[in-house]
């Protein structure tokens, strides 16, 4: 590689990081909106802080018999946003329950922290296509999520390190997420979350071969309008996902396979190719915008599904301490 691509790189990087990312559900990286807003995009940062505080409430109403019907209306499934001062009237209910030995403000600092380390996956592994479940790397992805999950249960129980157990959880949390606004699930219409992930890895059977045709080309709204998945794809239900090489990297004489989708979007060099158009969910006004809020919805049920199945694997105690809501 020669300096002026070496330059061009570490050029390009800077810029992203001033646009605060380039694909994924928004990272999200500023606090929730002080008030839910119509039409407004759900991002990982916002998703993630909902999902905690659902599972927050559930926990102290199962373990400490704290009545929290009352926060029950600050959730939208629907979307998978929440009220922008849950995190406040979760604090103020612990302040008023008087649970000694437990920090009320320690609690908004744990959700930041989980939250983050999701967001800052987008940075950190931008360019890593089993992150974000890039250019159908369902193998690569599910691997990873298995890894961290594990990560996490090993950091909690054999090191008793929560702090360690946050961070990875929150990173793994990312790659959940995108799951479902970079494949092609949504437009399988499934109604519930995956039962793949977190829990075993994708079989070859169950997504498109590198040899499989999977998008045809559509251009702008018709994108939307109507299907831009090929006829087998449509039949077979095969997943998919949208192959995404950052502008200036094709520089570097890399390609999609033929046939293949986009992930699609302003800053993905392979939206142009044929086939043309995209396949992404990130926010209202992408490419397959239409379908955002179906993505975030799954995504934020998935989010509280592996809160739920963590809490099973390492007790209401552990999950306590993980959320230091342990007495």
């Amino acid at each position: 590689m020669s300096v002026n691509q070496i330059m061009f790189i570490f050029i390009y990087i800077l810029f992203i990081l001033k646009i605060n990312t380039i694909y994924g559900f928004d990272a999200g990286f500023i606090q929730l909106a002080s008030a839910r807003q119509e039409n407004k995009d759900t991002t990982h940062y916002g998703m993630t802080i909902c999902a905690l505080c659902r599972v927050t409430l559930n926990f102290l109403k199962s373990t400490y018999n704290v009545d929290t019907t009352y926060l029950d209306t600050k959730f939208d499934e629907t979307n998978g946003q929440c009220d922008g001062n849950i995190v406040r009237s979760i604090i103020n209910l612990l302040r008023t329950s008087q649970m000694k030995g437990i920090n009320p403000w320690l609690y908004s600092i744990t959700v930041n922290t989980i939250a983050s380390a999701n967001t800052k996956t987008d940075l950190k592994e931008m360019f890593k296509e089993a992150s974000h479940f890039d250019s159908e790397s369902f193998i690569g992805g599910s691997k990873l999520i298995m890894k961290r999950y594990q990560s996490t249960l090993d950091a909690i129980r054999k090191s008793d390190n929560y702090d360690q157990g946050r961070k990875t959880f929150g990173e793994m949390l990312h790659t959940i997420q995108d799951f479902y606004s970079h494949t092609n699930y949504i437009e399988l219409e499934y109604t519930s979350p995956s039962d793949v992930l977190g829990k075993r890895i994708f079989q070859e059977n169950e997504f498109a071969s590198i040899e499989t045709k999977t998008c045809i080309s559509c251009d702008d709204e018709q994108c939307q309008i109507n299907t831009n998945f090929d006829q087998i794809i449509q039949k077979t239900k095969l997943l998919t996902s949208g192959y995404f090489i950052p502008i200036g990297f094709n520089l570097l004489r890399k390609f999609k396979p033929k046939g293949k989708c986009s992930h699609g979007g302003s800053f993905d060099s392979t939206q142009d190719d044929e086939p043309r158009g995209g396949i992404n969910k990130d926010k209202l006004k992408s490419i397959h915008g239409h379908l955002h809020y179906q993505a975030a919805s799954m995504a934020y049920k998935a989010t509280v599904n592996i809160l739920t199945q963590l809490q099973q694997d390492i007790g209401d105690e552990s999950i306590g301490n993980l959320l230091v809501l342990a007495l």
